[in-house]
């Protein structure tokens, strides 16, 4: 297998993939798109190893995805079979990609091993950064950057995005045994895991879900810094992703929080519509 091969395996697995990211990916100039698929299939193994597995297995191929990191980063990484740790190797070596987001994202995941139960709001905003800041950082060395400031905003909108999911897949993880809502937050608005199981739609449930989106907006806005920092080129993928995210949270609002009737999600229309926006109005602000 050469490189090429690889990142065809890559693009493949993104597409296929369906997430909003791929619409905002295709945006990218060829170089770049090429590394963020490397990027969007190694942590698709993250995923896929905590979503689809349990125990022993589910450990074991988060260690896979551990290894393909290892020898990615390692000297004859282009001997390897594996197309992601082709693909991976060369864009770590063409953007001066750094590990240690790799290994966060690796800790993140292990948190969806078990049961999840944070109890601060600083547990909640550490798992956001492991498994979504890491991705804000990963993508901002791909995209280029002029100030390390960068890398923090970058590490913001990983948290209002990662808020954002979190908001639109509560009944979903709950059936899974996860609670991503702190404790102390549940237990300041009379609302239980008991409550969030039933999906009960109180008074305090809308309070608590409130509480979590304007702070899911308040990192929206801090992201905003992240616009005038970024390489030209890269700024409207930026821009996509941050909308598409930002209408979702707004959609979540107006359906006054319930979001275990069905998936809120944007029509594949209303993307094409913001691709196409994007692509017209490239220097617009957000």
């Amino acid at each position: 297998m050469n490189i090429d091969q690889a990142y065809q395996h890559c693009t493949k697995l993104t597409r296929q993939a369906g997430s909003s990211f791929y619409y905002g990916m295709r945006l990218l100039p060829i170089h770049k798109r090429l590394a963020m698929y490397a990027i969007y299939a190694w942590s698709r193994i993250c995923d896929d190893a905590v979503d689809d597995y349990e125990g022993e297995e589910a450990e074991a191929h988060l260690a896979m995805a551990e290894h393909i990191v290892e020898q990615a980063f390692a000297d004859g990484y282009q001997s390897s079979d594996h197309p992601v740790v082709l693909a991976l190797g060369d864009a770590v070596r063409r953007f001066q990609l750094p590990i240690q987001p790799f290994h966060d994202m690796v800790q993140g995941m292990r948190i969806d091993m078990r049961a999840v139960r944070l109890q601060t709001m600083a547990e909640l905003e550490q798992y956001c950064d492991y498994v979504a800041g890491t991705v804000g950082i990963m993508c901002v060395h791909i995209f280029g950057y002029r100030d390390p400031k960068a890398l923090s905003l970058a590490r913001d909108m990983g948290r209002a995005l990662q808020l954002t999911n979190i908001l639109r897949d509560l009944g979903e993880d709950i059936e899974r045994d996860r609670v991503y809502l702190p404790s102390e937050e549940l237990a300041r608005h009379g609302y239980t895991i008991d409550d969030l199981r039933l999906k009960r739609l109180t008074p305090g449930f809308l309070a608590l879900m409130r509480e979590q989106a304007e702070r899911a907006e308040m990192y929206y806005e801090r992201a905003k810094g992240l616009f005038p920092l970024v390489e030209e080129d890269s700024l409207r993928c930026l821009r996509m992703l941050f909308l598409m995210y930002r209408e979702l949270l707004t959609k979540i609002e107006e359906s006054r929080f319930n979001v275990f009737d069905r998936r809120i999600a944007l029509s594949s229309s209303r993307k094409l519509r913001l691709v196409w926006g994007v692509l017209w109005n490239a220097s617009a602000t957000v």
